[in-house]
């Protein structure tokens, strides 16, 4: 679809620390530098800023709100300096509503299939643990309650369990909970370490990402933890694995080229390409529920901030804007 814009001058941003995607930062090392590789086969995409109202700040005083015709509804962390809380936001930009209020840390927020409830994940009771509140931010739940860090949680498609990382037996390993916290179970067992689980629509597998092999890759196995196989192999880095809504691509964030990109490929690792190309690092991509277009969090104009455009790469433009730190967001009706 083609998104109407309307330009401003931005104002000056302060740069800011890297907030990557990456799981967790003490466990997951530097990625190793790497040589070039080819351009990629699309064009590179022209960044639009565009004049919209900041969330949570005074509007702009020049411009009129540039409504954007998306559906759905996102969630997203948003670092208010003081803490890293839950927002969600319509996807005209309509609606902004501040669902936590912690004096931790609530970050990474995944709808759950039906829109009623939101995992996330929180530091408030000291360590990192997988919770779970309704829509509008009440009856918040701790589901996992370990002593370890547990983060990152992912949906099955009929709501009935949430995939997670853990460290709960030593080093990260992928687990599987009922969605009120119990039964868990351990689906991957290896020295190295497995983060960031994604459940594929129809259920049937989990991509995640791993350094089992040296280099971090993307990977699948069964929701059993049958059949474990990378689908990425490079010198790089490859993170954050996302189904598209009908599963036949993933969306991912890697530094093959340098700084972190989003990239795109097919569900068996086949056709792999880079949808972004700027200097700065680009992060954490999530689908619209029709698969259209893909939302992420970027450092391009300074501070982390929500992006969105079309699947293929096109129409990048900028959704939020402000002088907080906006990522990882999690669009109502899409896949992992």
């Amino acid at each position: 679809m083609r998104l109407f814009i309307v330009w401003i001058m931005l104002v000056s941003l302060t740069a800011c620390t890297l907030g990557s995607d990456n799981e967790p930062a003490a466990a997951t090392p530097p990625p190793p530098s790497e040589p070039a590789v080819d351009a990629p086969a699309n064009p590179t995409p022209t960044l639009l800023p565009i004049g919209l109202t900041p969330i949570g700040d005074a509007p702009p005083a020049l411009d009129t709100p540039t409504p954007l015709n998306l559906i759905g509804q996102i969630a997203f962390t948003r670092d208010t300096g003081a803490n890293e809380e839950i927002f969600v936001i319509s996807g005209d930009r309509s609606n902004p509503r501040n669902l936590t209020n912690s004096p931790g840390n609530d970050d990474r927020p995944e709808w759950s299939p039906d829109g009623a409830q939101i995992a996330f994940t929180s530091t408030r009771d000291g360590n990192a643990e997988i919770y779970v509140m309704a829509a509008d931010g009440s009856n918040v739940r701790n589901l996992t309650n370990s002593g370890a860090t547990d983060v990152r949680s992912s949906w099955s498609p009929d709501g009935t369990q949430i995939a997670f990382h853990s460290n709960r037996d030593g080093n990260f390993e992928i687990y599987v909970m009922a969605a009120d916290g119990s039964n868990v179970r351990r689906l991957t067992d290896d020295p190295g370490n497995d983060f960031v689980p994604s459940w594929s629509p129809d259920g049937a597998q989990i991509a995640w990402h791993s350094n089992r092999d040296g280099d971090y890759e993307i990977y699948l196995m069964d929701t059993n933890g049958g059949n474990p196989r990378p689908i990425t192999a490079n010198l790089s880095s490859d993170f954050a694995p996302a189904w598209s809504p009908d599963g036949a691509r993933i969306a991912f964030h890697s530094n093959r080229n340098g700084n972190f990109e989003i990239y795109v490929m097919n569900a068996d690792g086949g056709d792999q390409r880079r949808l972004t190309t700027e200097n700065a690092d680009d992060f954490a991509p999530t689908w619209s529920p029709d698969g259209s277009m893909i939302m992420f969090h970027s450092e391009r104009d300074g501070n982390r901030q929500l992006y969105v455009m079309n699947a293929d790469g096109s129409d990048q433009i900028r959704f939020t804007v402000g002088t907080t730190e906006d990522s990882t967001p999690d669009w109502l009706g899409a896949a992992g």
